[in-house]
């Protein structure tokens, strides 16, 4: 999520390094840090010092860092990063969420909606077999006809088709098989919709994120009348700031919602707070949430607060749809707009991210650490939700995550949920959620698994769950 606007921001041609100064930080994610003067090298030992200096100073979690450390011990700077954060992953407050990545690759998806890959989203079941679950306007796998619902029986990687159940077993994941995020990387998909199996070749490319796509802006009807906004946000990344003003145009007067974050992994904090402003008419100058960093850094925590735009609108009820995949920048929004307004999570319970990294880059290399920094609370101090936020949630609706229908439909599982909800159906339409599983009942342990990536996930893989 990008830094706070009342942080202190200053623009660098680098992410986050290790002098203070926020270009965009991540909800979580932050904003960006200079990492001072260029290095004398670019590779592993200037690289590790790094890593290890940063964290010394910005970690949140500073009483779980080892008092010492042996540089040598370590082969490369990612190693090293996998140990300091292993006692705050042991205790499920940094479960991965601090890694290193590159300025370009980065600032390609965060400035202009861009990554490598097919363009397409998948979940495995717990047989685990992978579906699609959506896809990217423009992309190869829409120039292919990929839908929602269809099931990958079979990759050809270049041997052959072979069936997904004899491949992924041990640690392999669908995202494995389909190879690494690299422009010309060709793989076959065998797809299995209705019962017909079908045969497509996809090429990797660069595939650029509609956030709001055609779908994801709609009015339903609630007991006869237009009176219901539906909004679903892909991602929390520049491109979706003009889309989302334009986007509440259109719910003008509305004062009922439905905002859609079902795979949502997060992203710029800047635009969790337009969302916020958008949904905050009413509520001009009170708190949306808080930042707090570690105790040395102290002196950056800042409350940040609503300022309604001209499109913002002012909502009775809000039904926000929500999976495993719900995290980060999404948790940041559900969480603000709960003390000012009634709100209900519908679907399953979320990731669990209560946490923002910066970004820190290496002076005069590519390398960006983004770092778990700072942690958010809403107007009511309640934060720390790691295993998401249906237990502190008043009003929540269990509801599969059915695929029969496209996104953006009343016909949707979840929207139905919703739509009972709103009209003030709950004691016929909802049963609570179970705090940190999902809709089947599956605990966070397990469900986790359902979006997979790579071991080495690119920086859209650590946004966009289940992308590739």
């Amino acid at each position: 999520m990008p830094g706070p606007a009342s942080l202190p921001r200053r623009l660098v041609a680098v992410a986050c390094t290790a002098t203070l100064a926020f270009l965009a930080a991540c909800g979580g994610g932050g904003g960006s840090n200079d990492g001072g003067p260029p290095v004398a090298s670019c590779g592993e030992p200037a690289r590790k010092q790094w890593v290890l200096d940063v964290a010394r100073q910005w970690y949140l979690f500073q009483d779980t860092l080892p008092a010492t450390v042996n540089l040598a011990a370590y082969a490369t700077a990612e190693e090293l990063l996998d140990s300091l954060t292993a006692a705050a992953r042991a205790q499920g407050k940094d479960r991965y969420f601090s890694y290193l990545t590159t300025r370009a690759e980065e600032a390609a998806l965060i400035g202009a909606g861009e990554f490598v890959g097919f363009g397409f989203r998948n979940r495995t079941d717990d047989g685990n077999r992978p579906f699609v679950l959506d896809v990217f306007e423009g992309s190869p796998a829409a120039e292919q006809g990929l839908q929602r619902g269809d099931e990958i029986v079979a990759v050809d990687a270049g041997s052959g088709f072979v069936p997904v159940v004899e491949t992924l077993v041990g640690d392999n994941t669908i995202s494995d098989l389909l190879g690494p995020a690299e422009a010309g990387v060709t793989r076959g998909l065998r797809l299995s919709r209705d019962g017909v199996l079908r045969d497509v070749y996809l090429t990797k490319r660069t595939v650029t994120i509609d956030p709001v796509p055609d779908f994801g802006v709609e009015v339903f009807d609630l007991n006869g009348v237009p009176s219901v906004g539906y909004l679903h946000l892909r991602s929390y990344i520049s491109p979706a700031d003009p889309q989302l003003l334009e986007a509440f145009e259109a719910f003008a007067g509305l004062r009922y919602f439905v905002i859609d974050l079902r795979y949502n992994g997060g992203g710029l904090v800047s635009t969790a707070e337009l969302v916020n402003n958008l949904l905050g008419a009413a509520l001009g100058g009170d708190v949306q949430y808080r930042v707090i960093f570690n105790p040395d850094k102290a002196t950056q925590d800042a409350t940040v607060r609503f300022a309604p735009r001209t499109q913002s609108v002012a909502p009775v009820r809000i039904a926000f749809l929500t999976t495993e995949a719900t995290a980060s920048s999404c948790e940041i929004n559900i969480n603000s707009m709960q003390p000012w307004v009634e709100a209900a999570l519908v679907g399953s319970d979320t990731f669990g991210k209560p946490v923002g990294q910066l970004a820190f880059d290496l002076g005069g290399c590519e390398d960006r650490l983004r770092l778990v920094s700072f942690k958010t609370v809403n107007a009511l101090g309640q934060g720390d939700y790691y295993d998401g936020l249906a237990a502190s949630f008043g009003a929540t609706c269990a509801a599969d995550d059915t695929l029969e229908a496209p996104l953006g439909s009343s016909d949707d599982n979840l929207v139905r949920t919703a739509m009972g909800w709103l009209g003030g159906n709950e004691a016929t339409t909802c049963t609570p959620m179970i705090p940190g599983f999902d809709a089947q009942g599956k605990p966070f342990a397990e469900r986790a698994t359902r979006y997979p990536r790579p071991l080495q996930p690119s920086a859209a893989e650590h946004w966009l769950p289940g992308v590739n």
